[in-house]
């Protein structure tokens, strides 16, 4: 009966290693990115694709675009709401990918900090210059010095602006 029971034991741990074993085996193949949840993403979105587009993070919903210019214009009027915009990616964070700043295209216009909201997804580095869709919330905040110094060692240039929307969906096109 004793044997039985420890046998039993070992069963369910085995099951239960394979199941833990799967889905750690997702952060080994994504070093790169070093966090399960935006490799899987990735893939799914076809990073490698010769043309680097893709959807990175949550689904983009169907909710109207505001002008990226209309949101730099009138920063107040959109604090705290979840927007929808679009614009070309000026730079990107060459360490992870985690944040981008998003200028209206076609213009030298002044970019928004748009960091993957709390580095729940990764954008390819190498994405400056293409258009982006993007969705989240609008924050109006200043950046510590340590955080504006951070930033910039990683290649960033719209520190000093109060302005950013945490993106929860990004679509590279």
């Amino acid at each position: 009966m004793r044997i039985r029971l420890i046998l039993a034991a070992i069963t369910l741990l085995a099951f239960g290693a394979c199941n833990s074993s799967s889905s750690e085996s997702s952060p080994a193949t994504s070093e790169a990115s070093e966090a399960p949840a935006p490799a899987e993403g990735t893939e799914e979105a076809g990073e490698g694709n010769e043309n680097g587009s893709g959807q990175f993070g949550s689904a983009l919903t169907d909710r109207e675009l505001t002008p990226l210019t209309q949101i730099i214009a009138n920063p107040n009027d959109f604090n705290g709401q979840t927007v929808k915009t679009e614009g070309e990616i000026a730079r990107v964070c060459q360490q992870m990918g985690c944040w981008m700043e998003l200028r209206p295209e076609g213009a030298e216009a002044q970019a928004v900090r748009v960091p993957m909201a709390g580095h729940d997804f990764f954008i390819p580095r190498d994405s400056s210059g293409r258009h982006a869709v993007i969705e989240g919330p609008v924050a109006l905040r200043e950046l510590s010095q340590a955080e504006r110094d951070h930033l910039e060692a990683e290649g960033a240039e719209a520190t000093a602006g109060r302005l950013q929307i945490s993106a929860t969906g990004v679509a590279i096109q």
